[in-house]
């Protein structure tokens, strides 16, 4: 099957951001998407489908990056969350 042009663009950001930490800044500008929900969307794309000119290691790192992401961003809200329930009390 092939990559939708957006999938393409996702693809090609992770690879260039990922030595970096992933470049969270940039994605709700350049993606109009929150962080976590790209990080997601990117872990469905690579366990999903067969990418050419994506090597099994290249692959298995973005995808630890993805689930580091994924992680980060549910145990910041709860943590937030914890936050504000203690405040409220």
């Amino acid at each position: 099957m092939t990559m939708t042009q957006d999938e393409v663009a996702m693809l090609t950001f992770a690879l260039r951001w990922a030595p970096y930490g992933g470049g969270d800044e940039h994605i709700l500008p350049e993606f109009g998407l929150l962080p976590a929900v790209f990080y997601r969307r990117l872990q469905t794309i690579l366990m999903a489908r067969a990418l050419d000119g994506v090597e099994f290691a290249t692959r298995r790192g973005l995808l630890e990056l993805c689930a580091v992401k994924i992680s980060g961003s549910s145990s910041s809200a709860s943590s937030a969350g914890r936050r504000e329930v203690a405040q409220s009390a």
